[in-house]
């Protein structure tokens, strides 16, 4: 037997993504947004409002980076969610986290999180169904940490996701298939 709920987010997981952007001062901004997608294989699709300071910057700086939150940092990514960059402009710097500049684009790459889309700012999206900021990917770094040989390995990457059902975070860890492979049994 099945039972309704309240209508919610209802996709779990969602992502756990840190948007982070430079502030017109210079100074690094970032936010937590589990709205966002892959939308092509080189195209980011993050569903933000106007009135995050991350759009603001965007939109003055054309880039951003979306980097991969890890269970060793849950406390700073939630942080990043729950403390807006309009209210609190060094919000970056009470996170005790690093940030370097990327040599490709005009924004941030967190050190302390494994996996980072180096992104250019395509355009800001608004209508009925959403709002959203699209990007193209320029390139992709890993931590060497979460390395094996020349391919990411997502045990180690140790990601987490968001739960919009309970508030929860989640590690996203264990593999349990083979893509494009397993379901070949069936045919």
């Amino acid at each position: 037997m099945r039972k309704n709920l309240k209508l919610t987010e209802g996709i779990f997981p969602m992502p756990v993504l840190m948007i982070a952007t430079y502030n017109e001062d210079g100074s690094v901004n970032v936010m937590n947004a589990a709205w966002g997608t892959m939308q092509e294989r080189n195209t980011v699709a993050l569903n933000l409002s106007e009135d995050h300071k991350t759009v603001e910057n965007i939109k003055a700086r054309g880039a951003f980076t979306v980097s991969i939150a890890d269970a060793a940092h849950v406390a700073e990514a939630d942080y990043f969610g729950v403390v807006s960059g309009n209210k609190e402009p060094a919000k970056f710097a009470k996170s005790g986290l690093t940030a370097v500049k990327s040599s490709l684009v005009d924004a941030p790459v967190i050190a302390e999180f494994p996996l980072c889309l180096e992104c250019e700012f395509i355009e800001y999206q608004s209508n009925a169904y959403g709002v959203g900021v699209i990007g193209k990917v320029v390139n992709v770094s890993a931590d060497e940490r979460v390395m094996k040989g020349e391919k990411v390995d997502m045990a180690l990457v140790d990601a987490i996701a968001f739960d919009p059902y309970t508030h929860g975070y989640y590690r996203v860890k264990e593999r349990v298939g083979e893509a494009f492979k397993d379901g070949l049994k069936l045919k």
